[in-house]
């Protein structure tokens, strides 16, 4: 869905990992990252090169809002989102600071989001979870 929507615009990375600093390279489930003509061939992607990054919770929900919040934040990543399989919910970090994110805002299935980049994107949280099982 997101290589649809950024098309030429940006890259989209599955679990590549990205340089935080010198000793913090995660592998965010999704990245959304400046084009780099060397398809990142000589380093991983900076925070300056983070448009968005997305991580998919479902046992890891506690760690993805807590200890990745921070990391991501205090680097500056300006785009953070969880999206929450168990809840069906996605929690959208923003506004980084050094503790981590001074804004949470949790939004439901029904809503929809636009990431900071990309604002003319309008994405509906449903359609990044997986369908619901009936009985």
């Amino acid at each position: 869905m997101l290589h649809n929507l950024v098309g030429n615009q940006a890259a989209v990375y599955n679990k590549s990992p990205i340089a935080l600093d010198d000793n913090s390279e995660p592998e965010p489930d999704i990245a959304v990252v400046r084009i780099d003509p060397f398809d990142y061939a000589t380093h991983h992607p900076t925070p300056s090169e983070v448009y968005l990054i997305i991580e998919v919770a479902d046992s890891s929900l506690t760690f993805d809002r807590e200890i990745k919040a921070k990391a991501y934040g205090r680097s500056g990543i300006a785009d953070y989102w969880v999206l929450n399989v168990g809840d069906r919910q996605l929690h959208v970090f923003r506004e980084p600071a050094e503790n981590g994110y001074q804004s949470e805002v949790i939004l439901a299935e029904t809503a929809s989001i636009s990431p900071i980049e990309f604002p003319a994107f309008n994405i509906e949280i449903q359609a990044m979870l997986p369908p619901l099982v009936s009985n």
